[in-house]
């Protein structure tokens, strides 16, 4: 891949870039700024704060993020939807420490989801058609107990091309395993509500998630490199 791999790791271009930089930014679970485990503060401007009222499903606080334990179906309710369109594109870029290899990241419910689902593939499904998107990669490409930065993004338009990296390296999925990967495959829409869970409490993810951003929008290449820079700079990846 061009571009995505390369590293800027100096402290004056982590100053001089952040999130807020790329346009269209929708939420922005930013590592350390105004997370506890009632609530975790939107800095993206939206004020699409995530929170959970009930102690019991409430994460610890760790890493300057979450830890998220399934086991006690640990969620988190946006304050507001947020809806991509028909042939709309999106970025959602987030740093995860996983303790378990299944569960869902962002969803609406089991046919609007961003999802782990062992340690070769990562899922996106969207609720038009509930078509699901399978990004199946080599053995390992995914472990537990280690931290990972993993970019999804889909360009707008009815020939949609998804760009999948972890760490910033271009990751290119199998196409004899995957589903619905290719350029125009998956250009429906859906809405996004849930953080850690389907909003029907079930998949709970399990581990850390450190940081998460969501654009509404797909990023060009160099945006997307800005962003993996920034990132891997943050969390010393």
């Amino acid at each position: 891949m061009l571009g995505l791999g390369l590293e800027v790791t100096s402290s004056e271009y982590q100053q001089e870039f952040t999130i807020t930089d790329v346009s269209d930014l929708s939420l922005w679970l930013q590592n350390g700024v105004g997370v506890t485990a009632a609530k975790w503060d939107d800095s993206s401007g939206n004020n699409n704060h995530v929170t959970q009222s009930t102690e019991v499903n409430q994460a610890t606080v760790s890493g300057g993020g979450l830890d998220f334990e399934a086991s006690e179906s640990d969620h988190y309710d946006l304050t507001n939807t947020i809806t991509i369109g028909v042939n709309g594109g999106f970025c959602l870029a987030v740093v995860v420490e996983l303790e378990n290899l299944s569960g869902v990241v962002l969803s609406k419910d089991a046919n609007d989801q961003f999802r782990f689902v062992d340690a070769t593939t990562f899922r996106f499904k969207s609720d038009t058609t509930d078509t699901t998107t399978s990004f199946v990669f080599e053995s390992g490409t995914f472990a537990t107990g280690t931290k990972t930065l993993v970019l999804l993004n889909r360009s707008a338009g009815a020939t949609n091309v998804f760009t999948v990296s972890k760490n910033g390296v271009e990751l290119t999925p199998d196409t004899d395993f995957s589903t619905n990967e290719a350029a125009g495959e998956n250009p429906h829409g859906f809405d996004l509500n849930v953080l850690g869970a389907n909003a029907g409490s079930s998949q709970f993810f399990d581990g850390k998630i450190l940081e998460l951003a969501f654009w509404s929008k797909g990023l060009t290449r160099f945006e997307m490199l800005k962003v993996n820079n920034y990132l891997k700079s943050v969390h010393g990846l």
